[in-house]
């Protein structure tokens, strides 16, 4: 007999753990990076002196058509079809973790609310759905988690907060808007997780952007109907515009939300939200690179304690996870609680010449079901 297969298979079984190592790595780099990139997208679209929500709307416009062209070349294949269930659980997602969460945040700084506030109340998005997360998912998290989340949502305040200026002159409702904002994100990462496990079969990655990217376009599209003048105009053809139209698409919208769903179906809503607190140095360091911005002391020290933080906090979540084995989600030793009726001893028979009457075989008393 030939000794290959005897070698394929561990190779093979060396290949699928390297694999699934890798793989939350990519994630997780992916969606520090790529959610960084929108603050960088929003920058680039304010220099475009262009009507802000006509822009967002065409940028939705277009990915969520790219996503369903992709969608009808894989028509065929399982998981790409969706139920009506599955398009109302999804475009609900979309609509809150896409949508309502960059349109508060936009209509607020609209309104008169300073960049700057907007993004320090922001900044309680992590903190707020790993709480979420622990009371409604029952996510197990240690308590250094928690303290490093802690730590690293006071450091990206410290960042805000040395470029503080002015609260800005918006009226008082105005300032629930980020408020709201960090509610519908915290609400819909929530709700993003379950939709990979609660049908069959789950649905594609790229059917899932699609769905989302819709409700942000039908969203984006109404409010530019409502709070600016006309219908949402087409961008101009220009270099500037392009380059932000295609840095939108790319990076915000197809690797930003795209490695948020990945991230948190399966790595989960609290290590999400840890790499989420690492996006306000990730976003500082973008700044330097493109624009040469200056960062003062305030804000090195905020993005180090920021740092520190955010890796204390995701540490204690790799180490705490793998000293739990054999713990679920809630808390409570995993694998079934009942004893499988195909473990169970079966009643003992007797031959035609004993008896059940004699010796201490009368003592047997068969187990009852």
């Amino acid at each position: 007999m030939s000794p290959l297969p005897r070698i394929h298979h561990p190779l093979a079984e060396t290949r699928q753990r390297l694999i699934a190592g890798i793989a939350p790595v990519t994630i997780a780099a992916g969606l520090v990076v790529c959610w960084s990139s929108g603050f960088i997208g929003s920058r680039m679209t304010l220099d475009l002196n262009t009507p802000m929500l006509g822009f967002y709307s065409w940028r939705f416009a277009l990915a969520a058509l790219i996503a369903w062209l992709a969608v009808a070349l894989r028509w065929t294949r399982p998981g790409v079809k969706p139920s009506w269930v599955q398009v109302r659980h999804e475009m609900t997602c979309g609509s809150l973790t896409v949508g309502v969460y960059l349109l508060a945040m936009l209509l607020a700084v609209a309104e008169g609310v300073s960049t700057n506030v907007a993004a320090l109340i922001g900044a309680l998005q992590p903190l707020a759905a790993a709480l979420l997360a622990h009371q409604v998912l029952h996510e197990r998290s240690c308590r250094a988690q928690w303290w490093g989340m802690l730590l690293a949502t006071l450091g990206a305040m410290a960042m805000i907060v040395g470029d503080l200026q002015s609260a800005g002159t918006a009226r008082w409702w105005a300032y629930a808007l980020p408020l709201v904002a960090v509610g519908a994100v915290s609400v819909g990462s929530i709700l993003t997780p379950p939709a990979a496990a609660g049908h069959r079969p789950p649905l594609s990655l790229v059917t899932r952007l699609a769905l989302q990217l819709s409700a942000a376009t039908l969203l984006f599209g109404l409010a530019a109907v409502v709070f600016e003048p006309g219908l949402p105009a087409p961008p101009p053809i220009r270099l500037d515009s392009g380059l932000a139209l295609i840095w939108l698409v790319v990076l915000s919208a197809y690797g930003g939300y795209g490695f948020l769903v990945a991230s948190l179906t399966r790595l989960g809503v609290t290590r999400t939200s840890a790499l989420i607190t690492l996006t306000p140095a990730v976003t500082l360091v973008m700044g330097m690179l493109m624009y040469a911005d200056q960062p003062g002391l305030s804000e090195l020290g905020g993005m180090t304690v920021s740092l520190v933080g955010a890796l204390w906090a995701l540490y204690a979540g790799v180490t705490s996870r793998h000293s739990g084995n054999g713990l679920n989600r809630r808390g409570g030793r995993s694998g079934p609680r009942h004893h499988d009726r195909a473990t169970r001893p079966e009643p003992r028979t007797w031959s035609a010449g004993e008896s059940p009457g004699v010796g201490p075989r009368a003592q047997y008393r068969p187990p009852r079901y």
